[in-house]
């Protein structure tokens, strides 16, 4: 049994690949909605809901789980750290799979930050309507690190309560909510920020399957500013490629306990 982590692109693109191979599948989400863009099969079981380490060892434990690659968000930290921990615990092989990074040095209006408090600061100094697309659990960061008197604040985030209350509990009124589900096009970029009359738009490094390279583009042919936040470091070595995965996972694996 192989345990998929995350409701990315990657994660469907390689559930899609071992059907074929007709292994038996397990995805986990952290929402429920996610489910709609997995395809129904037989010998898939999708479960959602946000997992510790006790819990993804309790899954590993019960359906017998034998090698759980992360295909989670780059950004999505503690489930990496709570699965490294709970293969390592269990004896199991964990596999991270994420997507690669792209270059924005063609873009004159583009800086890479290292962190959403540092992405608050210059965002604040580019623009004065900034679009912020980094998702609700910064939400508070940019509302205490830009000066709300003269500027305008949007925020995307998943249409799910539990983002939505982040943003008006941090100061969000609901008219600068914008709720959806990614990764949008360039024209859904392009037509949005024109429509707002964007000035800047905060973004974290999302890779091609991510649709950073949409943003990136209609933020240049608007010509207004992108700040990048950089991704964290990964806690172990990544794979790039959906098929160097599919290799790995026909190799024999010792448990190293």
């Amino acid at each position: 049994m192989i345990l998929i982590l995350g409701g990315t692109i990657e994660a469907r693109l390689l559930l899609e690949k071992l059907v074929d191979e007709q292994r038996s599948i397990i995805i986990s989400t952290a929402h429920e909605f996610a489910g709609k863009f997995i395809g129904k099969h037989p010998s898939v079981q999708h479960i959602a809901g946000k997992l510790n380490v006790e819990g993804l060892q309790a899954l590993i434990r019960e359906k017998g789980v034998n090698a759980v690659v992360d295909a989670t968000h780059p950004y999505a930290l503690e489930i990496s750290r709570n699965a490294i921990q709970a293969c390592s615990r269990m004896g199991v092989r964990y596999i991270r799979l994420e997507r690669a990074t792209l270059d924005v040095d063609f873009y004159e209006k583009a800086r890479y930050v290292d962190s959403f408090e540092e992405a608050a600061v210059l965002a604040g100094n580019m623009g004065k309507v900034i679009f912020i697309a980094t998702g609700s659990n910064s939400a508070n960061v940019f509302l205490q690190g830009i000066n709300r008197r003269d500027r305008k604040l949007y925020i995307r985030v998943l249409p799910d309560e539990n983002s939505i209350d982040k943003c008006l509990k941090a100061g969000f009124a609901r008219d600068e909510i914008i709720t959806d589900i990614g990764p949008f096009s360039y024209k859904d970029n392009y037509h949005l920020w024109q429509d707002l009359c964007i000035d800047v738009v905060v973004t974290k490094d999302s890779g091609l399957a991510g649709g950073f390279t949409e943003k990136l583009h209609a933020a240049r042919d608007l010509g207004i500013g992108l700040v990048v936040v950089k991704r964290p470091a990964p806690g172990t070595k990544a794979l790039k490629n959906i098929d160097e995965v599919i290799q790995v996972l026909r190799i024999p694996y010792n448990s190293p306990i």
